[in-house]
C-alpha cells in the first residue's frame, strides 16, 4: 500500500479515498463558482453536497476487527449494506452473508454504519430507498469488486500489494515534455502470438512482466525483442495505457474470445483495475495484484506510467451506481428526463457540481498514490470545467511532501462529442484559463501533417503546401496558444481514427496495408521526424514506430484482435523505419531545448513550401550547441541554407542517432525527398561522448 512509500504522503492513514488536508482547501462551496452552467438540475443536491463535500473515507474502511461503510445519498429515506460470500450468484459457495442498517446524517446527506468483525473479502451491495423504490447497487466508492464489478468487496489493500510494492516509486520527469508518450491498449499489447508472451498472460497485465521475449517466440541469434523488453531497447520512457479501470463492454466471464474485447472507454466503477486483463477476474484481489505487478515491471525499466481515464460519461446511466445512489444529480440534465450528451455516449457527468468534482479529485488522487500512477489523460475534457480540472492539479501537487506531484502529468482532449451543458469545458479556447500543466492535443498540428483523420486527404507530409504555416506553429507546440510546452500534444495519431501507417497508406492512393514502398516509410519517419524535434509532448500510438496497421478500420473500438493486435512480425519487416525512431528518441533524449520547461523558439530558415528548416541554441553543459532540423516533404532534394558553417549529420533520412553520418562544411545542405535531417554544430558534436541513456534502463 502507498503509505509503506519513501515519499512522504500527505494523507491519513486511514483516508482511503477522501480528500486530503491540502487538497481540500483548493476547493470551494460558493454556488456561483460551482455552477459553471444554467442547465436543468445545475443546483439540485449543492446545498447537501455543501456540507458533504469535505467528508472522508467514502466507500468501504476496512480494519481487521471492523468495516465502516459511507455512502452519500441525501435523499433517501433508507439505505442498507447486504454481505455476500461471492461476487455473484453464479459461483460456488454463493450466499447472502447478512444485511446492516446505514444510519443518516441529516446535515450532510451521508450515511454509515460499522459492522463488527474481519469482512475482508466479504463481497457487498447498498439497498438505497429513494422515493419508495429500492435498487441495488455497488459501491460508488469501490475500491475492489466481484466479476463484472457488479457487487464491491472489502479489501485489505495491504494484503495485494506484490513482493517489492513498498520501494516502488513514481517515474517522473522534471519537465513534461521529456515524456515521449507510447499509447498502448492492455490486451493489443501481448495477445497476438507474435508476442512471444506466455500463453497465460497474453493480453493481461501481466504481459507487461515478462521478460526475454521474442518474435514468435524464436531464441536463435537473430530474434527480435518484444514486449517490455522492446520498450528498454527502443529508450520508450513512457507508456500511456488506454482505459483500465473496470468497464462494461467486455463480459469478463468469458475467456478466449478474440471478439470480447473493447477499447474500455465505456467506465463502471473508476477506481477499480478491469477484470478482463487479470489472470481471474472473480476473485477481487486479483485485478489490483497483477495490476500493480504490471506497474511496477513498468518502473523497474525506468518507465513512466499513464493511465487514460474517462470521467466524462459512464456506460449506462439507469442502473450506474451513480443514478441508483443518488437520482438526477451526478449527471447534467437538459430536462427532467433528458441527459445532456456532451459525451456522444448517452450521458455526460457533472464535473461543475460538488459531490462529482470531489469524486474525480479522490479518484485521481486514490490511483496515484495506491497504485503509483505517474500521469493522467482525460478523456473529452472539453466536458469538464476548468475550476474542477485546475484544482486536480493543485490536489496532485500537494499529494507529496517532497513535491513531486507537481510532475504528476495531467492533459486531455479539448473537446467533446457532442454539445455540453456548461460554457467554460476545458477547450482550446480556454487554455489560458488552466494551469500551464494541463496539456491539451494539438489536433490542428497533426490534420497539417497528414491530412484528415479518416480519409485520403493530404497534409504537409505528403506535399500539401497549404498545411506549411500550421505545421510551423506546431513545432514551436503554440497552435492554440499554450502557456508553456507543457500545455501541448505534438502527435500525428491516437487510437481514434486511422492508425497513421493506414493514414499514409491510403492518402497516397493505396490499401495495401503491407506495403513496403520507401515513399510510405520515407513519409514515416519525415513524421516522426517532426514529432520528435517539436516543443511539448510527443505521443504516438504503439507500434506506428514499425507501420502497425489496422486494415484501414479507423474506429476499431470493438473490432476483433485480427484487427486490433500489435503484429511484432512487423518490427522486422520495417525495421529501419523503427531504428529510425528509436535514434530519433535518443536525439530528444540528449538535447534539452526539445525538452526544457520552456519554450526554445527556433529561428526558421524556412517556413513555407515543401521545406520548413529549423534551428534551435543550446547552451547547456555536456550537450550539443546549435542543432539544425530539416524537413523535405516533396518528391525532390532541395538545397537549404544553413545558419553558418561547420554541421555534423546525426539524421539523414535513412539513418538517425547520436554517431555521425557525415560532416557539412559548407552552409548548405541538400535535403533528400520526403525526409527529415538532424545537423549538429561541428565543434560541439564531441560534447556528448560520455553521454548515457536516462530513460528506458533497468534499475540496479
Amino acid at each position: 500500500m502507498f503509505l509503506k512509500r519513501t515519499l512522504a504522503v500527505l494523507l491519513s492513514a486511514t483516508m482511503l479515498f477522501g480528500m486530503t488536508s491540502l487538497s481540500t482547501t483548493a476547493a470551494t462551496t460558493d454556488t456561483e463558482a460551482v455552477s459553471a452552467g444554467n442547465y436543468y438540475n445545475a443546483s439540485y443536491l449543492e446545498n447537501y453536497a455543501s456540507n458533504a463535500y469535505n467528508e472522508q473515507n467514502l466507500g468501504a474502511n476496512y480494519s481487521k476487527s471492523s468495516t465502516e461503510f459511507k455512502v452519500w445519498s441525501p435523499e433517501a429515506s433508507a439505505v442498507k449494506v447486504k454481505l455476500y460470500a461471492t461476487g455473484s450468484d453464479s459461483e460456488s459457495g454463493a450466499a447472502v452473508l447478512g444485511t446492516y442498517n446505514l444510519k443518516k446524517n441529516s446535515s450532510t446527506g451521508m450515511w454509515s454504519v460499522t459492522v463488527n468483525g474481519d469482512l475482508k473479502n466479504i463481497y457487498y451491495t447498498y439497498l438505497v430507498t429513494v422515493n419508495g423504490t429500492t435498487n441495488e447497487t455497488q459501491d460508488v466508492y469501490s475500491k475492489a469488486t466481484g466479476v463484472n464489478g457488479n457487487r464491491s468487496m472489502v479489501v485489505d489493500l495491504d494484503s495485494t500489494d506484490p513482493d517489492g510494492w513498498d520501494s516502488d516509486n513514481h517515474v517522473l520527469f522534471n519537465n513534461a515534455q521529456e515524456a515521449v508518450v507510447w499509447e498502448v491498449h492492455v490486451r493489443d499489447f501481448s495477445i497476438s502470438d507474435t508476442s512471444g508472451v506466455s500463453d497465460d498472460n497474453k493480453g493481461k497485465y501481466l504481459a507487461f512482466t515478462e521478460g526475454g521475449t521474442k518474435i514468435n517466440s524464436d531464441t536463435s541469434a537473430s530474434s527480435v525483442s518484444t514486449a517490455a523488453d522492446y520498450l528498454v531497447k527502443s529508450g520508450i520512457n513512457c507508456v500511456q495505457l488506454m482505459p483500465v479501470y473496470d468497464f462494461g463492454s467486455v463480459d469478463e466471464t468469458i475467456t478466449g474470445s478474440a471478439t470480447n474485447r473493447n477499447w474500455g472507454y465505456d467506465p463502471v466503477n473508476y477506481n477499480v483495475p478491469e477484470g478482463s486483463y487479470s489472470s481471474n477476474p472473480y476473485d477481487g484481489n486479483v485485478r489490483i495484484t497483477e495490476f500493480k505487478q504490471m506497474i511496477q515491471a513498468l518502473h523497474d525499466r525506468g518507465i513512466s506510467v499513464i493511465m487514460d481515464v474517462v470521467y466524462n460519461h459512464t456506460y449506462v446511466t439507469e442502473g450506474s451506481c451513480f443514478t441508483d445512489t443518488v437520482p438526477n444529480y451526478y449527471y447534467r440534465k437538459t430536462s427532467s428526463s433528458v441527459y445532456s450528451n456532451g459525451s456522444g455516449c448517452g450521458n455526460e457527468t457533472a464535473s461543475d457540481k460538488l459531490m462529482y468534482r470531489k469524486y474525480m479529485i479522490d479518484s485521481i488522487l486514490y490511483w496515484a498514490s495506491e497504485y503509483h500512477i505517474d500521469g493522467f489523460r482525460f478523456d473529452l475534457m472539453g466536458i469538464h470545467d476548468i475550476a474542477t480540472m485546475n484544482q486536480i492539479r493543485s490536489s496532485l501537487d500537494n499529494l507529496y511532501s517532497d513535491g513531486s506531484g507537481k510532475k504528476i502529468l495531467m492533459y486531455g482532449e479539448p473537446w467533446t462529442g457532442g454539445s455540453t451543458a456548461i460554457s467554460d469545458g476545458c477547450f482550446q479556447s480556454k487554455a489560458s484559463q488552466l494551469d500551464a500543466r494541463v496539456g491539451m492535443f494539438c489536433d490542428s498540428y497533426r490534420d497539417a501533417i497528414k491530412g484528415g483523420t479518416n480519409d485520403a486527404s493530404t497534409g504537409f507530409i505528403q506535399g500539401n503546401n497549404g498545411k506549411t504555416n500550421t505545421v510551423v506553429n506546431g513545432v514551436k507546440g503554440q497552435c492554440f496558444g499554450a502557456k508553456a510546452p507543457s500545455q501541448t500534444i505534438a502527435y500525428a495519431d491516437a487510437h481514434d481514427n486511422l492508425i497513421m501507417w493506414d493514414k499514409m497508406v491510403l492518402s497516397n492512393g493505396s490499401k495495401d496495408w503491407n506495403s513496403i514502398s520507401s515513399s510510405l516509410t520515407d513519409q514515416m519517419k519525415a513524421t516522426m521526424g517532426l514529432l520528435m524535434t517539436s516543443q511539448g509532448i510527443v505521443f504516438m500510438t504503439a507500434g506506428s514506430e514499425f507501420c502497425r496497421t489496422k486494415q484501414g478500420d479507423h474506429n476499431s473500438y470493438k473490432s476483433a484482435d485480427s484487427i486490433n493486435a500489435i503484429d511484432w512480425t512487423r518490427l522486422k519487416t520495417y525495421s529501419e523505419t523503427a531504428d529510425y525512431y528509436k535514434g530519433l528518441l535518443k536525439i530528444r533524449e540528449n538535447y534539452s531545448p526539445l525538452k526544457g520547461g520552456n519554450f526554445s523558439t527556433p529561428t526558421f530558415q524556412s517556413s513555407y513550401g515543401n521545406v520548413v528548416a529549423y534551428t534551435y541554441f543550446n547552451n547547456t553543459a555536456g550537450e550539443w550547441g546549435k542543432v539544425c532540423v530539416l524537413v523535405n516533404s516533396g518528391t525532390q532534394a532541395c538545397t537549404i541554407g544553413l545558419d553558418g558553417s561547420g554541421w555534423t549529420v546525426v539524421a539523414n533520412g535513412t539513418k538517425a542517432g547520436l554517431e555521425s553520418l557525415g560532416t557539412v562544411s559548407g552552409k548548405s545542405y541538400s535535403i533528400p525527398a520526403r525526409s527529415t535531417c538532424v545537423l549538429v554544430q561541428s565543434s560541439t558534436f564531441g560534447n556528448l561522448q560520455n553521454a548515457e541513456p536516462t530513460y528506458g534502463t533497468l534499475k540496479v
